[in-house]
């Protein structure tokens, strides 16, 4: 009785990992967009998105079967320190940012507040009817003063300064039946910049000045 050997069993070549790995290439790619980006202030908030998808390609580059991984391990790696700096300089740029926005308004702030001393002066004989008005920064203020014997002096503090520096200052003053002579004037951190003077019985002078940058 003969016997048969079985047949021999066809060789299986292995299975050779294709060249190319579209999943670690993007990641590559992806990962060195998002680190030069990361650098940049505020776009540094996009590109960290950017990096966190470069980093899940990466993961499906390395585990995707019979491809190079060399690609996407160097993506992964990339993505990950593209992340790391975008989030760290976000934060740091914000900051930055954010402390530069409050100094400057804190600057804005000091220089809108500047005071600024006004002297409303009348002289002359007699007596006199005095109205005077402030008008600075936004704030205003009127007074009178009847039957005011002369001389008449009044020192007011305004508040000026910032972008809009507007200011308009006011004075007048009219003499009784006895006055000669009366004189009003406005001066301004030391400087006179309105003066007029009236003369006889009921004599009145006014004085006023308006403009920007009237309190330098």
């Amino acid at each position: 009785m003969s016997t048969q050997s079985p047949a021999p069993q066809p060789y299986a070549a292995p299975i050779e990992a294709k060249k190319g790995n579209g999943f670690g290439l993007t990641a590559l790619i992806l990962g060195i967009v998002a680190f030069v980006g990361s650098f940049i202030p505020f776009l540094n908030f996009a590109t960290g998105f950017v990096a966190f998808i470069g980093i899940v390609f990466g993961i499906i580059g390395l585990v995707v079967k019979h491809r190079p991984r060399k690609v996407a391990i160097a993506g992964l790696i990339i993505s990950v320190i593209a992340l790391i700096l975008s989030i760290i300089l976000a934060i740091a740029y914000t900051a930055a940012f954010a402390s530069g926005v409050s100094s400057a308004i804190a600057t804005a702030s000091a220089e809108a507040n500047i005071d600024v001393p006004i002297v409303y002066a009348v002289t002359g004989d007699g007596t006199a009817q005095i109205n005077y008005s402030t008008y600075s920064n936004g704030t205003s203020g009127s007074e009178s003063a009847n039957g005011q014997t002369l001389p008449f002096e009044k020192d007011v503090i305004a508040k000026t300064g910032g972008t809009f520096n507007y200011s308009s200052f006011n004075l007048s003053a009219i003499g009784d039946a006895n006055t000669t002579t009366i004189t009003c004037t406005i001066t301004v951190n030391g400087k006179v910049v309105s003066t007029q003077t009236g003369s006889g019985a009921y004599a009145n002078a006014s004085c006023n000045v308006s403009g920007s940058d009237l309190t330098k």
